[in-house]
């Protein structure tokens, strides 16, 4: 099996990005390293400041969520853009924008802070392990479950970790539909 690196691409990530809020755009660059179905991203953040609270010197579990959800979204749309892999093989980009924000859910979230991490500047490791079609137990709906894992850390020892469940529903809008 051979491994696949897909470098920065900033036009992308700007698109990415498009649905945050200016000062919520912490992810500044990320490259994807693609081995048969695992990708690991690995990006660039800075939060110059907190979108919603005093500074707290740290990095906070809301703003690592954030940072969480920003690689992740990245990493897939480098995987739909490349067409790689088997999870999102029948995506098209237009397809990834009209599906990024309804029907990527997270289900689980933990997260473990080891040391503060100094938010101005740091790295994070977006790895997605897995993906198997399911059925929800509530109303019978298919949907897919992503298992994924996230860390992040400072050049001071800073770090944090965790492991991510999601789910990606079928709730898309028709095709056509403007983003």
């Amino acid at each position: 099996m051979t491994e696949q690196l897909f470098a920065n691409d900033p036009a992308l990530l700007s698109e990415v990005l498009r649905c945050y809020q200016p000062h919520c755009r912490y992810l500044r660059s990320a490259s994807v390293r693609v081995h048969g179905e695992q990708a690991t991203a690995t990006g660039e953040f800075e939060i110059p400041a907190s979108c919603y609270i005093d500074a707290t010197g740290h990095l906070n579990s809301v703003e690592a969520n954030i940072c969480y959800n920003q690689l992740l979204y990245q990493t897939v749309a480098v995987l739909v853009r490349h067409n790689v892999g088997t999870l999102f093989s029948g995506w098209t980009m237009d397809e990834y924008w009209r599906r990024q924000l309804p029907d990527i859910l997270i289900t689980r979230f933990d997260s473990t802070f080891r040391r503060p991490i100094t938010p101005q500047r740091f790295t994070g490791e977006f790895t997605l392990h897995s993906g198997v079609a399911r059925t929800s137990t509530v109303d019978g709906a298919p949907y897919t479950s992503l298992d994924t894992s996230f860390r992040f850390w400072d050049t001071n020892g800073g770090h944090c970790a965790g492991r991510v469940r999601l789910a990606i529903v079928t709730t898309a809008q028709p095709l056509g539909a403007a983003r």
